[in-house]
């Protein structure tokens, strides 16, 4: 054997790019497994998953179930796949759909495990102040995350990393390092190991109010939040009763005083903003209904003397 029978599963963007990289392999893309789509916008047109748009623009077969039932299962088998890939799929496996292919089911994971399990470890590692997280692919079993680890690959976490930066730096290595696994798996050329429960942390799923700013937090803290939650919710606080999202920032921990959310200046076209611990500089900012400014357009456009962010 020197190619794989895969069936996919997965869903938003990181998810089809691993498609594509697997679509660009010498492997055999036999179905994908992809949310169903829902209907949005005025016309309530149907809203397909970047996964069924790609499967779909490369004549693979698709299926789209609410859940994973005894139907789905019976399809699996009738595939005979080698195995079932699953990156960001969102749905749960049952234990006899797992059974069915011959290796397997592996999931591409974009942390450390067993740190960070669950649906938003890309955030929540930026939110804690992780200098390291990483690509992680395992044998999926019924609990959430908690397979035996087949692979891992460690992705260093700068200061100025986003969600989005961070995303890109899961795509461009862990596509490579699920293919080296494909490969390994062929060779039969692999070890698994149990994760240590004791170390397990999870990863809760983000809810928008999450979003809103405390400046008696520290300039570091808030600063973690904002590119954590750059491309969802975004990070907000008000201005004299306006809304404001901010998406990005840096800090200064500087020992200062002033009145957290207080304006220190806007000094070098940037806005420095006290907090608890330290100065908030603000990059890049939001009005409602208005397109993202950089500090220097927002200060030309907007009276801040005298302003506080509360």
């Amino acid at each position: 054997m020197n190619k794989l029978k895969i069936v996919f599963a997965g869903t938003p963007q990181f998810a089809e790019s691993y498609l594509v990289s697997l679509i660009n392999s010498k492997h055999d893309i036999e179905c994908v497994f992809t949310q169903p789509s829902k209907r949005s916008g005025r016309g309530l047109k149907f809203n397909h998953s970047p996964v069924r748009n790609t499967a779909e623009a490369n004549n693979i077969n698709i299926r789209q179930p609410e859940k994973i039932t005894i139907v789905e299962t019976d399809a699996l088998a009738e595939i005979k796949p080698d195995i079932v890939i699953v990156v960001a799929y969102g749905l749960m496996l049952s234990k006899e759909f797992m059974s069915i292919p011959r290796f397997g089911c592996i999931n591409v994971h974009p942390s450390l495990l067993p740190r960070w399990r669950g649906a938003a470890p890309i955030q929540r590692s930026i939110e804690s102040g992780d200098k390291l997280s990483g690509i992680t692919i395992m044998k999926m079993v019924e609990k959430l995350d908690a397979g035996d680890i087949i692979y891992q690959e460690p992705v260093k976490i700068d200061d100025n990393d986003s969600s989005i930066s961070l995303h890109n730096k899961f795509i461009k290595i862990g596509t490579e390092v699920l293919l080296l696994t494909l490969e390994s798996i062929i060779e039969n050329n692999f070890m698994m190991y149990p994760q240590d429960e004791n170390l397990a942390t999870y990863a809760k799923k983000i809810k928008k109010e999450e979003a809103k700013i405390s400046w008696g937090n520290s300039a570091e803290e808030i600063h973690k939040k904002i590119m954590a939650f750059n491309q969802w919710p975004i990070a907000e606080t008000t201005l004299s009763g306006e809304r404001i999202r901010i998406h990005d920032s840096e800090y200064r921990n500087l020992d200062i005083n002033g009145i957290p959310g207080n304006i220190k200046s806007v000094d070098n076209d940037l806005i420095q903003v006290f907090t608890k611990e330290g100065l908030l500089i603000i990059k890049k900012l939001q009005k409602d209904n208005s397109k993202i400014l950089n500090s220097k357009d927002f200060i030309n456009s907007t009276d801040l003397k005298g302003k506080k962010f509360v």
